[in-house]
């Protein structure tokens, strides 16, 4: 009997041994497992606060900002900017922090990465500064419609984002079948209910770059493996007629001072052909990816136009096969005119497969006022203007009719969502395209 209870005693000892034991390692495990919750999880707090602080010095500046790191939270954080390549405007924010638990569990470390890229202005199908006609004749002089809103209707369609610094004037019902963006919103007729198939933001504003800005880029980039022609006031104003991966070049457009056939790549191996102080004509079918500009410049400020003198498309077509490698950007410091031709009738289509960039002016049917019904111009890239170019004058019925000028088709080329053509346009901020966290 003594023996048992004996050995029963040391039994229950043993027991109560290993369950305090197990508990107390329990505890340990647990206070171990919160410490380094604690300290993981303030590690990754820091990153992201100061993945957020770099990004909002990175919107606000234009420039990018300079590297730098912040002490907070019981932590530090060390923020660098880092400039992509070969993708250009675009800029990697990498915020690499750590933090001390003050015990044995050691340093805790943690990153966070955010890409931001400045807009293309080529992803756009339809932006304006303001929804107001601004025709301006070659001589400087105002169209008859000049300063009246330009609306948009049922019947009228953007395929592809659109956008206005100032607001849409919408009435019946326009479809829109991706995201439309404003700084204010939407102007409604009697009878609007926009069809806003792909959502709506209001108060986003962007910035297009400065008329130097833009000039002095494009410029300097045609001087480094482009092509640069001095249109002499006027004088010399250039024709480029695209022959797949030729370009015959006329100076002025009767060729009477030069008269050329070459490769593109011979002419401007960038692919960056700008026309100094004069205007450009072009039309034709393109092979590779080029970009045309026009300047007129302080000292001649009518000139900087770009003329469409008939079909300007790609070799590859760009709508039929998404991998094409033909792009077309064409940069007016002033208008873009589709040239006026008497053979045009109401069956008549212009072809443009091109990303439109108008500095101080707009895309437009030149004379469309008086001219008569010319057909339709289908536009597959998109448009970008200080005002809403018009092409045409409408009867508002019932039912609407085209009186004079050109009805008009805008599709967005999807590959212009993430390249544009060389050198084309961009906005001086940043929006951010992705957000990683470890």
């Amino acid at each position: 009997m003594g023996r048992s209870s004996i050995v029963y005693v040391i039994g229950l000892s043993l027991i109560v041994g290993l369950v305090l034991n197990n508990l107390s390692h329990t505890s340990l495990n647990s206070m171990n497992t919160y410490v380094n919750y604690y300290g993981a999880t303030q590690a990754h707090n820091i990153a992201v606060s100061g993945a957020n602080i770099a990004s909002s010095k990175l919107l606000m500046y234009g420039g990018t900002p300079q590297n730098f790191g912040v002490t907070f939270f019981g932590g530090y954080d060390t923020l660098l900017y880092a400039i992509n390549t070969p993708v250009a405007n675009s800029v990697t924010i990498y915020s690499y922090s750590w933090t001390f638990s003050g015990d044995t569990s050691g340093t805790y470390r943690d990153t966070v990465q955010a890409v931001f890229q400045k807009v293309q202005f080529s992803q756009f199908s339809w932006f304006t500064e303001s929804e107001v006609n601004g025709y301006l004749n070659p001589d400087g002089t105002h169209g008859p419609y000049y300063g009246a809103s330009d609306w948009k209707i049922t019947g009228d369609s953007v395929w592809g984002p659109a956008h206005t610094n100032n607001h849409f004037n919408l009435d019946g019902r326009p479809y829109f079948d991706q995201k439309v963006t404003a700084l204010y919103p939407a102007v409604l007729g009697g009878t609007g209910n926009p069809d806003y198939h792909g959502g709506y933001e209001w108060n986003v504003y962007e910035k297009r770059p400065t008329p130097a800005n833009l000039e002095a880029n494009m410029e300097a980039f045609a001087g480094s493996g482009g092509a640069v022609f001095d249109g002499a006031g006027g004088t010399k104003d250039v024709e480029l007629t695209f022959i797949n991966d030729q370009v015959r070049v006329q100076v002025p457009p009767n060729g009477s001072l030069e008269d050329t056939t070459l490769p593109i790549s011979a002419l401007a191996p960038n692919g960056v052909i700008v026309v100094e102080h004069g205007d450009v004509h072009v039309k034709g079918t393109y092979q590779g990816a080029v970009t045309v500009a026009a300047f007129g410049g302080s000292s001649y400020p009518n000139k900087g136009n770009v003329w469409i003198d008939g079909n300007v498309v790609a070799k590859t077509d760009p709508s039929q096969d998404p991998s094409s490698t033909d792009k077309l950007g064409l940069v007016a410091g002033r208008m873009a005119y589709i040239t006026e031709d008497d053979t045009r009738n109401s069956s008549s289509e212009l072809n443009l497969q091109a990303a439109v960039y108008c500095e101080n002016g707009e895309l437009t049917a030149q004379n469309f006022w008086n001219i008569p019904v010319s057909g339709r111009v289908n536009l597959y890239g998109g448009v970008t203007q200080i005002s809403a170019g018009s092409l045409g004058v409408f009867n508002p019925g019932p039912p609407l009719a085209l009186l004079h000028g050109m009805s008009y088709s805008v599709h967005n080329d999807p590959r212009f969502l993430t390249s544009a053509p060389p050198d084309f346009p961009v906005s001086d901020s940043y929006q951010m395209v992705s957000w990683w966290e470890n």
